[in-house]
């Protein structure tokens, strides 16, 4: 197996120069690398994508999906999403708010980053993708702070991974 490693990292590289600028961090590029069996970029209907039940933001502003929405139309989706296999469907990972609005759009298809990972990992790189926003609000990313710690986190592992403040993620 280990003669497979390279192979995926080229792979998960390539992947990610092709989607153009993901806005995947770094952080959840290693975690593709170290847990990630498997990954495609494909282009997957909509609708046999499900929303992620573990979705760490709480809400989304309406005007600005409607904005996104609008955006999608014109310019089509710039950055892909990621997503797991789920039966025969796609568990959403990161990118709720590109899906939600290529579903208002009209899109029948959207770009996805396809990643074979169990659940912890799933929830996981969700957590993180959403943490390192700018436009999380204080409740969601406490929350989220906590779903770390529960996942096994210390609060120096999880300061140094989302390059904050030991402080900061304490309070």
């Amino acid at each position: 197996m280990g003669s497979k490693r390279p192979g995926f990292r080229d792979n998960i590289h390539r992947l990610f120069e092709e989607a153009q600028q993901t806005d995947l961090s770094s952080g959840v590029v290693q975690l593709i690398e170290s847990r990630g069996q498997q990954a495609q970029l494909k282009d997957l209907p909509v609708d046999r994508i499900l929303p992620n039940p573990a979705q760490p933001r709480l809400s989304y502003e309406e005007e600005s999906l409607t904005e996104l929405a609008d955006s999608i139309r014109e310019h089509g989706v710039l950055q892909p999403v990621l997503v797991r296999p789920v039966g025969s469907q796609f568990g959403l990972i990161a990118g709720e708010r590109r899906w939600r609005a290529s579903r208002m759009a009209g899109r029948e298809t959207i770009p996805a980053i396809v990643v074979d990972f169990d659940e912890q990992t799933a929830l996981e790189v969700s957590i993180i993708e959403n943490l390192q926003r700018e436009d999380v609000t204080p409740l969601e990313e406490a929350i989220m702070f906590r779903k770390m710690t529960d996942l096994g986190y210390s609060v120096r592992q999880l300061a140094q991974k989302l390059g904050k403040d030991k402080g900061y993620v304490e309070n």
